[in-house]
């Protein structure tokens, strides 16, 4: 299984609502959103599903994403940012029939899954900056330390 996991691009530090589940994304996160879109539609693995939390900063990426892709949009409440890494890692669970996926989602969960794929659970976090994308391959059916990442992505400006 090849897992891209994506932090949403950048985005306003406050909403209009007060809300941080309405923050919307600036002009780089836009920028961002559109290359990492660009960016799977040129991988020769590109993902067949594309998964985004709710919040407003990630659909918003997703919408880039799954239009460079064609895609349907597929929205989960679990990797919204006030969720985990178990429900991160069930969202995953429940579409290992698909042999490429993509979760767009938040910090701190998208670097504490990297580091649970690639180096088990009792491993630190790694650095996930706004707008990056890590590729992450999986070989055999147990997820938990046996991943590899392979590729990463991130426009910078």
């Amino acid at each position: 299984m090849l897992i891209y996991i994506i932090r949403h691009g950048d985005a306003h530090h406050q909403s209009s609502t007060g809300r941080d589940r309405d923050r919307t994304l600036t002009d780089k996160g836009h920028r961002q959103a559109k290359a990492v879109g660009e960016f799977l539609a040129s991988c020769k693995a590109a993902p067949q599903m594309v998964i985004a939390s709710p919040y407003t900063r990630a659909q918003e990426t997703a919408c880039a994403i799954w239009a460079a892709l064609a895609q349907d949009q597929h929205t989960d409440d679990r990797l919204g940012a006030d969720r985990g890494l178990s429900e991160m890692l069930s969202v995953v669970n429940d579409h290992q029939h698909i042999e490429t996926i993509a979760i767009v989602s938040h910090m701190p969960t998208v670097a504490e899954f990297e580091s649970l794929l690639t180096q088990g659970p009792a491993s630190g976090t790694t650095p996930f900056m706004t707008g990056e994308l890590k590729a992450i391959d999986i070989v055999g059916n147990e997820f938990i330390g046996q991943g590899t990442l392979i590729d990463r992505y991130r426009l910078e400006n």
